[in-house]
This record gives C-alpha cells, structure tokens and sequence, in this order.
C-alpha cells in the first residue's frame, strides 16, 4: 500500500468548497446577491483576504461575478463554467458521474478521438509509432485501475502529439483531470470481470492502423472503443438511473 503526504485544505480552499456546496445544492440562487466581503469575513470569522481570494477563484469558475458598485453575484456557471468547474460538480457529486454526464463524455470522446486517431494515420513519423507500442506495453504490464487510467491519459496525449495538430495536445491537457477518473472506473470493472485484455487488444489494433496509415479503419476503433466502454458501465450510469457501483 502506497503512502502519500497528508495536506490540509487552506482557510481559503475551505471558503471555496463551502460556497461551491451552497451553489451546486440550490442554497444559493443564480442570480443571487452577495453580502460584501467584510459581512462575509465576520460571519465565516475568517479575514478579508481569504474571503477576496476565494471569491477571485469562484469568479474563474464561473460560480460568481462581480459588477463594480453592486456587489457579488452567483453566476450561471452552467454557461460561464470551465472543464475545472466539470470536475468541481463530479467531486460535489461524491466523484461519481451522472448518466447524462457520462453520455456526455463519451461523446465529446468519440469526437475528439477520432479525429485524432485519423490525424495520427496520417501525420505520425516513426518515433510517434515506437513511443505509442512502448506505451503499450506499459500498459500490459499494470494491474492497477488507477495506474492504467493515467498511463492510458498518457496514451492518448501521445497520439495527440502524433497527430501533428499544435492545438490537439493543448486541448487534451485541458481534459487531464477527467480522462484518468472514467478510464479508472471502465479498468475496474473490466478487471474484475476479467476482461483487461480486451481494452488492449482494441488499443494494439489501433496503434497497428496507424502504423499502417489506415485512417478508416483508426476512426473506426476509437469508436468501438467508445461503445465498449460504455456498455462496461451500462449497469452502473444506465439512463434514468442513479450511480451504485459496487464499493470495494
């Protein structure tokens, strides 16, 4: 079992959470007003400077706005919200994902992925192909779900990069914090059911498309892939359910 540091959340970290919680749950309305920061600092008996810093983060998020000389304001973050504040509604969601979120993803997968994979067919060099096969078999070698999750992340930032579109890399990096967590969660289930060689089998076949430069055939994997996963998790995020993976 592997041991790691044990860090405390700052005053302002706390801040955050707790008005995240508020929003997120409906206890603070879109379009809500603030009290000012010094209202704030004494009712949460902190300083100013936690409650400024914290509002400055919330502001990124997309959770609130402030307009000069009316105050603070929940904002609609389901408009204004980045991917980080995705990951802020799945933490408030106890890490788990709704249906409608998962479907969601492997959507958005299925597009990205597979105009990476037909990029890479047809841009990548031999280094790209021997960087993509070594990461295979470091995948071969994992028996984590965790550990596959990110090295499987890293998989896909290689193909990015294979597939000589600047952007591509970029725009993966932004995804790093929810790529990991679903491939987690499609390992576990796999592995249990003892099925691990099937993802592989599906990612050795597509390293070999793009190797031969068959962009067709690359588009289509990513695809049968997508559908794969999904199905792996069809008992847990069917539509019209709520989350009940087994707890280990």
């Amino acid at each position: 079992m592997e041991f790691t540091e044990l860090v405390s959340p700052t005053l302002t970290d706390l801040f955050v959470k707790k008005m995240e919680h508020n929003i997120l749950s409906g206890k603070l309305a879109i379009g809500e007003r603030l009290p000012n920061e010094r209202e704030l600092a004494l009712k949460m008996k902190v300083s100013r400077g936690v409650i400024n810093g914290g509002i400055a983060k919330l502001v990124h998020l997309g959770f609130l706005k402030v307009v000069p000389r009316k105050g603070t304001f929940v904002e609609d973050y389901r408009r204004y919200g980045k991917l980080e504040t995705l990951q802020t509604i799945i933490e408030y969601n106890g890490g788990h994902y709704s249906p409608q979120m998962i479907d969601s993803l492997f959507e958005i997968r299925n597009c990205l992925e597979r105009n990476l994979a037909e990029l890479a067919a047809k841009n990548r060099t031999e280094q790209d192909i021997a960087a993509l096969w070594e990461k295979i078999e470091t995948l071969r070698g994992i028996e984590d779900p965790a550990g596959f999750g990110l090295e499987l992340f890293d998989f896909f930032h290689l193909l990015a990069k294979a597939s000589k579109n600047i952007i591509y890399p970029l725009l993966l990096q932004g995804f790093e914090s929810l790529y990991p967590p679903l491939s987690e969660a499609i390992m576990r289930k796999s592995m249990r059911a003892g099925k691990k060689n099937a993802r592989l089998m599906m990612l050795t076949q597509l390293v070999d498309y793009i190797a031969q430069k068959n962009h067709k055939a690359a588009a289509a994997n990513i695809t049968e892939s997508i559908h794969w996963g999904r199905a792996v998790l069809e008992r847990d995020y069917a539509a019209g359910s709520v989350y009940r993976e087994e707890q280990e």
